[in-house]
């Protein structure tokens, strides 16, 4: 991807041929951006470079342009790398005065949407903090009603077990019922039998 960087050049380098001698290098490289005379006396750059690479050759023929022509003499090359992409026409090109002033309004244009779309982003930092807060103390009951569902599951074991064992009792003592019940049976029958035979007995006599 590429990235927009800010080249100033100080020395003696406006009103000698130098931003005509930077755009056939330009050319020549595949680079695409704009070149323009400062009222300061330097010579500017606002460039697009898709390598350090290539960034670095392009500063390197700059430099070298002086040892060519003598009446360029290049003092310093300052680099700014910009925080925004801006896309420029093909190829790298000279700007007159009016057109640097109608590129800085479109610049600050920029700038100007771009503080909005920030603006908008904090606000909507905002609300996602606010929203992360309030997900926070729904988690927060959450984990405290889990707690007490965890809880009430204990208590409803320990409950269970009881039951169980409450269950087992009965069913111990029903047996012992059913039993008892048995053996009375069966000395009720006993009893009548002997009933019979005495009653049996008497007639006889």
């Amino acid at each position: 991807m590429s990235t927009t960087y800010e080249l100033i050049i100080y020395g003696k380098v406006q009103h000698v041929g130098f931003r005509d001698k930077i755009e056939n290098i330009g050319k020549i490289l595949g680079i695409d951006g704009i070149i323009y005379n400062y009222k300061d006396g330097t010579v500017r750059i606002l460039v697009n470079f898709d390598s350090e690479r290539k960034k670095k050759l392009f500063k390197e023929l700059i430099k070298e342009l002086e040892e060519v022509d003598n009446l360029i003499k290049i003092e310093k090359i300052e680099e700014k790398e910009l925080n925004t992409f801006i896309e420029f026409p093909e190829e790298i090109n000279r700007i007159s005065a009016d057109d640097l002033l109608e590129l800085n309004k479109k610049l600050d244009e920029g700038v100007k949407y771009i503080k909005l779309i920030f603006g908008s982003l904090e606000k909507l930092n905002v609300k996602i903090d606010k929203q992360t807060e309030i997900l926070e103390k729904l988690n927060t009951k959450v984990d405290r009603q889990t707690e007490i569902l965890e809880k009430l599951n204990v208590k409803m074991d320990k409950q269970t077990e009881i039951l169980n064992n409450q269950t087992k009792i009965l069913e111990n003592l029903t047996e012992k019922i059913d039993k008892q019940t048995e053996l009375l049976t069966e000395s009720l029958n006993r009893l009548k039998e002997e009933m019979k035979e005495i009653k049996e007995i008497l007639k006889q006599n």
